[in-house]
């Protein structure tokens, strides 16, 4: 398949999920867990991954655990290499963490749309921790590993360190992306 549309897809993906997190957060109350709630509010029930996650799971946690988990697609699916690796292990950890079943059925749904999703990872048992990660990298290196930030520009008088080229005027960014092809 396409890099392109795989990043599609996974941005797609990633919409989903804050749709489900803006849905709980409406209808969360209490101590139910996120399959009580999909069973007793409609606009819920058309989510898969609420019943991927442990049955145990609750809105609030389920919420900070997506946060956790996803925070950093936008920014990894705009790097000209994808760390594919890094983009499911942080989901695998942060949602699934002793819940392979889960696991499994949340990559078979997403392997439809990309087909490497989890590919490479080591497999997990029914009832294994999945907390360890190796391949995951923490919030404090990403930010240390970043280009300058606006915050830096600003401060250069509107000059980065490295000239950078807009993504919008560039044509060799992503020239495969469907929007990118012939004006």
């Amino acid at each position: 398949m396409n890099d392109a549309f795989e990043r599609r897809a996974l941005l797609l993906h990633l919409g989903d999920v804050l749709e489900v997190v803006n849905r709980l957060l409406k209808c969360g109350d209490g101590p139910k867990t996120v399959r009580e709630l999909a069973a007793a509010h409609d606009p819920l029930g058309g989510f898969p991954l609420l019943e991927q996650v442990s049955p145990r799971m609750t809105a609030e946690q389920f919420v900070q655990r997506v946060s956790d988990a996803f925070f950093a697609w936008p920014r990894e699916l705009l790097e000209p290499k994808l760390n594919r690796k890094r983009l499911a292990s942080t989901v695998r950890r942060k949602l699934f963490a002793d819940n392979a079943n889960g696991w499994r059925a949340y990559v078979a749904a997403l392997r439809s749309d990309v087909r490497w999703f989890g590919v490479g990872l080591p497999s997990v048992k029914a009832g294994e921790d999945v907390c360890a990660d190796s391949t995951d990298v923490s919030f404090e290196s990403l930010q240390a590993a970043e280009a300058p930030s606006a915050g830096d520009v600003e401060r250069n008088g509107g000059q980065a360190e490295d000239q950078r080229e807009s993504v919008e005027s560039s044509g060799r960014v992503y020239p495969s992306w469907p929007w990118k092809s012939g004006a």
